[in-house]
C-alpha cells in the first residue's frame, strides 16, 4: 500500500535532524533536502503528501522572500500539495501573507512537538482531500467528454424550454435543488448543467448514487473515516460530502434511501458540517446540494417513505424532467446527436433517416426515455447495412406502440401516425394530406391541433 510521504526543507541539518523525530509518531515516510535545489529535485521524483519548508536559506536573511518565492512556484505546480511554512524570524504579516500565498499553515521555531505533529497530520489529509476531489473531477470530465449523455440537455420542445427558464434562475444561486423525473429522463445531466450555471462551476461537482451504496458503507462513503475507526480503515478517508466542498453534491436515488440514513443527511445539511467515523471534531462543508429521484412527488410526500423534514430541505426548488413521449418534438435533435456521436465512436459511416422513419420513432412510446433513444441509436449505428436507417435496425418495435411500449390497436396512435405520414410525404402541404386521407380541410386541422401536429 501506497505511503505518504513527507517532506523536510531546512538549510539547517540539526533542524531537519530535530523535525524528523518530532514527526515519527505520524508514521509517515520522512524525506529531507537541505537546499532549494535538493527540494525542486525530489520534487520531480515524484509526488509528496505535505513539505515543512523553511522561510530564509541565505545567512542572515530574515524577510521570508526566499521561502515564499519557493511556495509560489511549488503552488503553480501543485496546487493540491498542502505547504507548512517555518521560521525563527515570526512575524504576524510574514504569516498572513505566507496564508494568502497558499500556505496552510505556519509553525515558529523552535515548534512544540504536539503542535507541530498536528499541524502536519491536518496538512496531509487536507493533501489527499484535494487529491481525491481531483481525481473525482477527472474521472467524472473524462466521461462527460466521451459520453453522449450530454445530449440530455438537448431540447427545443415546450416542455423543455420551460425547463431551461427554471434552470437558467435557480442555478446561480445556492438554493438546494430536488430532480423529479422517470428513469433515463436525464436528471444527472441536467445536475451537471445546474452545476456548469452555477457560481460553483469552478469547484467540484461530486456525483453519489444513493442506490448503488450499502446501508453498512453509507456513512463511510459519504462522510468518511480515520484511520482505525473499524475493521478494513487502512487510511483516513474523504467523504464524497467533503470531496464536495466549495462545489456541488449530486446524490441520486435520493427517494430509495432508508428512514434510518435519511436522519444522518438531514443532520448534515442542516448542520453544514460532517463528523467523519472515527473522528472527534465535525468538518464545516459549503456544499450545495442538488438530489433526484424516480420517484413520484406524491410518494415523496407520504411519511412512511420520505422524511418530511429532509424533503423541505431538499427541494426549495423543485424541477420535474418531462418523460421523452411528452417532448416528441426532441426526438429528431436528440437522434442526431447520438447517430453522428456514433459514428464517429464506432468508425462507421453516419446512418440517415428516413422521414417515415422518424415519424414512427417519433411515435414510438420509449418507456426508456432518453436512455433508450441513445441506447437504440447506437445499435442501428452498428447494425445497419445500408446507409439509410431501416425500422429493423433498430432493437424495438416501432409498429404503432400502445402505452406499454408493446404493438398495439390504439386508434389515436394509428390515426396520428397516418396523418404525420401524409403530411410528410407531401411535405406539409394540408390540401393534398387531406385530399389522400379522405377529409376535408378543417376536418384534418382538427386533427393536427388534437395530436400536435
Amino acid at each position: 500500500m501506497k505511503t505518504d510521504i513527507l517532506l523536510i526543507c531546512d538549510d539547517d541539518p540539526d533542524v531537519l535532524t530535530a523535525a524528523r523525530l518530532a514527526l515519527q509518531p505520524l508514521g509517515r515516510t520522512i524525506e529531507t533536502a537541505g537546499s532549494p535545489a535538493d527540494l525542486r529535485t525530489r520534487l520531480d521524483r515524484g509526488p509528496v503528501e505535505a513539505l515543512l519548508l523553511d522561510l530564509n536559506f541565505t545567512r542572515g536573511a530574515a524577510d521570508g522572500a526566499e521561502g515564499l518565492a519557493l511556495l509560489d512556484g511549488i503552488r503553480r505546480d501543485d496546487p493540491t500539495l498542502s505547504v507548512v511554512l517555518m521560521t525563527g524570524f515570526g512575524t504576524v504579516g510574514l504569516a498572513v501573507e505566507a496564508l494568502k500565498r497558499g500556505a496552510v499553515d505556519f509553525v515558529l521555531k523552535p515548534w512544540q512537538n504536539d503542535k507541530l505533529i498536528a499541524t502536519l497530520s491536518a496538512a496531509l489529509s487536507l493533501t489527499r482531500a484535494k487529491r481525491e476531489t481531483r481525481d473525482l473531477q477527472r474521472r467524472q470530465e473524462g466521461l462527460t467528454a466521451e459520453a453522449p449523455e450530454t445530449a440530455g440537455i438537448i431540447g427545443r420542445s415546450p416542455a423543455m424550454m420551460r425547463i431551461f427558464d427554471m434552470v437558467r434562475r435557480a442555478a446561480p444561486t445556492d438554493a438546494n435543488i430536488l430532480l423529479l423525473g422517470e428513469s433515463g429522463t436525464g436528471k444527472e445531466v441536467m445536475a451537471r448543467e445546474i452545476h456548469r450555471q452555477s457560481r460553483r462551476a469552478h469547484g467540484p461537482l461530486v456525483a453519489v448514487d444513493l442506490g448503488a451504496v450499502p446501508e453498512t458503507l453509507f456513512e463511510s462513503e459519504l462522510f468518511g473515516h480515520r484511520k482505525g475507526s473499524f475493521t478494513g480503515a487502512q487510511s483516513d478517508r474523504v467523504g464524497r460530502v467533503e470531496a464536495a466542498h466549495g462545489g456541488t453534491l449530486f446524490l441520486d436515488e435520493i427517494g430509495n434511501l432508508p428512514m434510518h440514513l435519511q436522519s444522518k443527511l438531514l443532520t448534515v445539511i442542516e448542520r453544514r458540517e460532517v463528523v467523519p467515523i472515527g473522528a472527534n471534531r465535525p468538518i464545516p462543508v459549503d456544499i450545495r446540494l442538488v438530489s433526484a429521484t424516480n420517484r413520484s412527488a406524491a410518494d415523496l410526500t407520504r411519511e412512511e417513505l420520505f422524511r418530511q423534514d429532509l424533503l423541505f430541505r431538499i427541494k426549495t426548488v423543485q424541477i420535474v424532467l418531462p418523460p421523452l413521449r411528452e417532448r416528441r418534438d426532441d426526438i429528431a435533435p436528440l437522434l442526431e446527436h447520438f447517430l453522428a456521436f456514433y459514428a464517429r465512436k464506432h468508425h462507421v459511416p453516419r446512418r440517415r433517416l428516413s422521414p417515415e422513419l422518424l415519424a414512427l420513432l417519433e411515435d414510438h412510446h420509449w418507456p426508456g426515455n432518453v436512455r433508450e433513444l441513445r441506447h437504440a441509436a447506437e445499435s442501428a449505428t452498428i447494425l445497419a447495412a445500408g446507409e439509410r436507417l431501416q425500422p429493423d435496425d433498430f432493437p424495438i418495435s416501432l409498429s404503432a406502440p400502445g402505452e406499454s411500449g408493446e404493438p398495439g390497436f390504439d386508434l389515436d396512435t394509428v390515426e396520428r401516425q397516418t396523418i404525420r405520414r401524409a403530411l410528410l410525404h407531401f411535405a406539409g402541404n394540408v390540401s393534398l394530406a387531406a385530399t389522400a386521407l379522405g377529409l376535408t380541410r378543417p376536418a384534418l386541422y382538427r386533427r393536427m391541433a388534437k395530436y400536435g401536429l
